[in-house]
Parts: C-alpha cells; sequence; structure tokens
C-alpha cells in the first residue's frame, strides 16, 4: 500500500473539496457548532463550590436543546461524509438535504450497531460494580472476589469487542456508502475479505497513521480552544477539513481492498498453416 500516495490524494481532495467552494466550508463549519456552544452555558465556579457539586445552576432545559440540535446537525455531516465514501469525483456538493439527512442517520445506525455489544456491556459492568459496592444485601453473592472477577471478564470481553468494532466499522460505513445496504455495512464475511485482500498489516499500519494524525490535530487544536471566548472558533472552522482529509484516506484504503473485474480473456491468434 503507498500510504504516501494516499496522504496526498487525501490533501488534494480535500484542497479540492473547498476551494472556491467556500460555502461548503462555511456550512460544515456551523453544522459543528451546536455541540461547541454547549461549554458556554457552564460555569465551573458556579457549579463547583466547597459545598459541592451544585446541580441546580446546571441549565439542563439549555444544554438538552443544544444537544439535540447538534445530533440533528450531525446528521447532514454524516450524510456528506457518506457522499465522500461513495468516491465520487470530483468533491460532492453540499445539494439535496433531504438524502443527506437520511444518509446521515443511516450511517450512524450502521455504526451504533457495531458499537452495541459494547455498549450493552460497559451498561453491565456498570450495574455489576454498583450494584456490588452498594447492594447493602440486594447481591449478596457478591462477594469481593466474585465481584472483581465479574467485572474483569466483562471488561476483557468488552475490550475485545471494543477492539473488533474497531476495525471493521470504517470498512463497513464505507461499504454501506457503496453499496447502499445496511446490511452490507454489517456483513462481517464480506469485510473481512476486503481486509484480507488489503492486508492486515498494512490495514494496521493505516489504522496507526490516521490515529497519529488525530492526536496531532487534536494537540494542535488544544492551544487555541483554550483561549476564553474566541478559541472555540478555530477548532470549528478547521473541522471541515480534518473531517474531509480523514473520510477519504479511509475511502483510499478501502478502494485498495475492492475486487477488480476479471480482465477478459485475450482473444485467439492466428492459427497456423
Amino acid at each position: 500500500m503507498n500510504y504516501e500516495a494516499i496522504i496526498n490524494n487525501s490533501i488534494e481532495y480535500t484542497k479540492e473539496t473547498f476551494a472556491g467552494y467556500w460555502d461548503r466550508w462555511i456550512i460544515l463549519a456551523l453544522l459543528g457548532v451546536p455541540f461547541t456552544l454547549i461549554r458556554f452555558l457552564i460555569d465551573p465556579e458556579k457549579i463547583v463550590t466547597a459545598a459541592g457539586i451544585m446541580w441546580e445552576q446546571i441549565p439542563w432545559g439549555s444544554i438538552g436543546a443544544l444537544v439535540i440540535a447538534g445530533i440533528l446537525t450531525s446528521f447532514f455531516i454524516a450524510g456528506y461524509t457518506v457522499r465522500i465514501y461513495r468516491g465520487t469525483w470530483p468533491p460532492p456538493g453540499l445539494t439535496g438535504w433531504a438524502s443527506l439527512f437520511i444518509d446521515g442517520i443511516r450511517l450512524d445506525i450502521v455504526i451504533l450497531v457495531w458499537f452495541l455489544p459494547v455498549i450493552i456491556l460497559a451498561l453491565l459492568f456498570l450495574f455489576i460494580l454498583l450494584g456490588g459496592l452498594f447492594s447493602h444485601g440486594t447481591f449478596p453473592d457478591f462477594s469481593p472476589l466474585v465481584l472483581i472477577l465479574s467485572v474483569g471478564l466483562i471488561f476483557l470481553v468488552g475490550m475485545v469487542l471494543l477492539f473488533i468494532a474497531s476495525l471493521y466499522v470504517t470498512m463497513g460505513a464505507i461499504r454501506f456508502a457503496r453499496t447502499g445496504s445496511m446490511a452490507e455495512g454489517w456483513r462481517f464475511s464480506a469485510i473481512s475479505a476486503l481486509i484480507r485482500r488489503i492486508g492486515w498489516w498494512n490495514y494496521f499500519i493505516a489504522i496507526v497513521l490516521i490515529g497519529i494524525a488525530a492526536l496531532v490535530y487534536s494537540i494542535a487544536m488544544f492551544l487555541p480552544a483554550s483561549i476564553p471566548y474566541v478559541g472555540w472558533i478555530v477548532p470549528v472552522g478547521l473541522a471541515p477539513f480534518f473531517t474531509v482529509f480523514v473520510a477519504r484516506y479511509y475511502t483510499l484504503v478501502y478502494e485498495t481492498g475492492e475486487e477488480r473485474p476479471a480482465a477478459p480473456p485475450a482473444p485467439p491468434g492466428p492459427s497456423g498453416a
């Protein structure tokens, strides 16, 4: 796998997406604003005091409204990601808002189902842990040893499932985008075959590289984000560029494992005399 070519192509694709189409950048940036605004509704100095946490100081209604707005706008961003996953060139525009919204919902469902077993195990982990610590006789069989073994086993299984989901979810999401079928986004055997064609080691390196890029990006965004009042503008403004870059990167990784149609047989040569 030519990682340098994939990275360079992803950079060029990102440039093509926004160069001359600044309306795309502005719209995608604005779609990410609701979640960012939540931080301005919480004043730590008023909420956390010497007497404890002042829950009544938290504006739950306003936070809830922003969370709902953020979830709704995130569907449009996810829908645009689906269009990138389809490998379209030139980069897709922000048209057909209804299809963007629906595709975003479908993509998020595909992703959610991959992580659903991990979520269920996490809830079970908390239930057993808190039940064992605060049962006061409700769970008489929860001796310290049983509690430790139970939460340890659930934690171990959860980590294995999280690792598997993390490996498969993006390729499944792209498979859904290419086929239009959510079921194909969960087809374990087909995705496994795809990754084998990519090469497990090649795929792992690709994930590590994009993980390093994400870490560098997060660190770079931390400093401007810490500036009072205006620092949030930089991460919000740059988020669309990184979103497009990552989506294109994984799309190219996916394409290295696509099955190519067999070449037609060569026509028979002239018969000898």
